[in-house]
């Protein structure tokens, strides 16, 4: 059943305009889009459970906007519930063609309707709509994100944001010099320049070496060096850099990783300015080197337990100025890294080790997408004849006293299981990469994301080279791999329709993308560990803003629960959106390995 379109009736006219601005992407689109919007729209009823569209109705003629109740639309993998402000079939409108899914009424529906030659006009008319219409998901997902920015205190960070490019932020040209320089003349120069540190550039202008504040008393005061000896005699060498064009929280990723307070900006590898913590932190009371330095000295469990407390300070700083997903987990990740690092350094130091070994990450420390709730995944690799048992089982207590829990499973290098020599180990993934039982694959899963994070990284990369060599050339096992992988089904209905109560993001959520991208990596021989990484060598690059949102959700809520009635209209939609890309991902694991 259908009523008039509203441009028969101004008054009931405005009363849609004021309903479709409650929702996206209708808030944002101009006066005169809406109006033509609501002049050409016709309000239709749908009884629960008819068809309203679907692939036998031939080439989609018009839009629907759910304006009461609700559509479900099914077909292949897609099962989702369709709210109010939702609109259907875009895919198939923008493409002139027929849907490949069926929508009726989840329940007594009624819907907007638009003439498909009104929705290509409107399009053509406003951008904010053609954006909408062409990718839905990333025009949500900004939205999303651009909330979060304007929620923050934006007094902890400079208000460039973090996602903004170096040669944005340079606030003035580097200081310079070249490397036969004398110190006398490079102090001075410091000094009148009012900076903290100086970058050697050779002939090309290219950085070299940098010379910085705390290397005076160090370097020039303590050893009485000459001050006309040249800078490159003093200098630090090879300093890190990134070009212009890279963002702040590239360079807070890199301050973390080498424990520094500078960065060289380069265009084209040539000098044009210095990013500094300060610059990042002015005005945090947790800097980004103060906590890496706080890490590299520490001496006892006690100091690293605060250094511990200072990265989940300084990662809650950075969520809430809006840093997106990958960079943050990697921020996270880089710092417990080091941490970890120290951690095992003081407990190596008590104990007699073997000649050769390598502490493994493994699980969401392998892949660097750690978040606040974490517990301990590792490993051990060892040559010798006594594994190190007594050295593992003080550095998995000591992480748990710096707030990394005890895995409930146990997989952690001081159980003997997990503590074996390169053989031992070749054996066990030659075991499980025989295996097609489906249990066995789930409970084994995470080992496949391991990386080295102290000792000798050649123990490890000797095993991942043994390792891919053999899952790319089994089909059976990789099939087996991705039969265990569809296991976790996002939960497309429970999240639109409402109805659940509460959502796990990390097993409905984020799992589904991370173990198809562990079975496409392994499939194809890949050597990443992380799930984007591995998505996009998949050439799944679409998936990865998806995963990122679930994960900036696991973030903002330190935790892996949402009740779905917390979630408001934007999140709701946008986290529906990234489930649905996790069904098609899981429909191309099915398709790739005929299951």
């Amino acid at each position: 059943m259908r009523m008039p379109p509203a441009r028969h009736n101004p008054g009931m006219e405005a009363l849609v305009i004021a309903a479709l601005r409650a929702h996206a992407p209708f808030d944002e689109m101009d006066a005169q889009a809406l109006a033509f919007l609501a002049s050409r729209l016709q309000l239709a009823y749908f009884p629960r459970a008819q068809v309203i569209v679907g692939p036998e109705s031939g080439p989609a003629d018009r839009l629907y906007i759910v304006k009461q109740g609700s559509a479900r639309g099914t077909g292949g993998s897609a099962d989702v519930v369709l709210g109010p402000g939702e609109c259907f079939p875009l895919g198939a409108l923008v493409g002139r063609r027929a849907t490949v899914y069926t929508y009726h009424a989840e329940v007594d529906t009624f819907c907007w309707e638009l003439p498909a030659a009104d929705f290509h006009t409107l399009r053509e008319r406003s951008p904010r709509f053609e954006a909408f219409c062409t990718d839905h998901l990333s025009m949500l997902l900004e939205r999303a994100h651009r909330a979060l920015r304007e929620d923050a205190d934006r007094a902890l960070i400079d208000n460039a944001g973090m996602l903004a490019r170096l040669r944005d932020t340079l606030r003035r040209p580097a200081v310079a010099c070249t490397g036969d320089t004398p110190v006398r003349e490079v102090l001075a120069t410091m000094h009148r320049e009012r900076v903290g540190s100086i970058i050697v550039v050779d002939d090309a202008g290219a950085p070299v070496g940098i010379f910085t504040t705390h290397d005076v008393l160090e370097r020039v005061a303590l050893p009485n060096a000459a001050p006309d000896a040249p800078i490159i005699s003093v200098m630090t060498p090879f300093p890190v850099s990134l070009e212009d064009d890279a963002t702040l929280a590239d360079a807070a990723i890199a301050m973390a990783r080498h424990s520094i307070r500078h960065v060289a900006v380069t265009r084209d590898g040539r000098l044009t300015g210095v990013i500094s913590e300060r610059d990042l932190f002015a005005l945090q009371r947790v800097g980004l080197a103060r906590t890496a330095e706080r890490i590299r000295s520490s001496n006892n469990i006690e100091s690293l337990v605060a250094a511990a407390a200072d990265i989940r300070e300084l990662a809650r700083h950075l969520l809430a100025q809006g840093l997106a997903a990958e960079p943050l987990t990697a921020l996270i990740s880089a710092l417990n890294d080091s941490l970890t690092q120290r951690v095992i350094e003081l407990a190596a130091a008590r104990h007699a080790m073997p000649q050769q070994w390598c502490w493994l990450a493994l699980g969401s420390e392998g892949r660097m997408e750690q978040t606040f709730v974490t517990d301990q995944d590792n490993a051990l690799i060892y040559s010798g004849a006594e594994a190190p048992l007594a050295f593992a089982d003080e550095v998995n207590r000591n992480l748990a006293a710096c707030g990394f829990p005890l895995c409930k499973g146990d997989i952690m290098a001081r159980n003997p299981r997990w503590c074996l020599t390169p053989e031992e180990w070749r054996g066990v993934f030659d075991g499980w990469i025989a295996n097609s039982d489906g249990q066995a694959l789930l409970d084994a899963s995470i080992f496949f994301d391991f990386r080295p994070l102290a000792g000798d990284p050649r123990l490890a990369g000797a095993l991942r080279d043994a390792v891919l060599s053999q899952t790319k050339a089994n089909r059976a096992f990789c099939r087996a791999m991705a039969e265990t992988a569809l296991q976790a089904r996002p939960p497309l209905g429970l999240i639109a329709s409402f109805t659940a109560d509460e959502i796990n993001l990390k097993l409905a959520g984020a799992r589904p993308f991370v173990d198809a991208a562990r079975v496409l990596a392994l499939a194809a021989g890949s050597p990443e560990t992380g799930t984007a990484e591995r998505l996009r060598a998949a050439g799944e690059r679409t998936m990865v803003d998806a995963f990122h949102y679930i994960q900036s959700l696991r973030l903002k809520r330190e935790g892996n629960l949402v009740r779905v009635a917390e979630l408001d209209d934007i999140e709701r939609r946008v986290l529906k959106g990234a489930f649905r890309q996790a069904a098609l991902l899981q429909e191309r694991l099915r398709l790739d390995f005929s299951l």
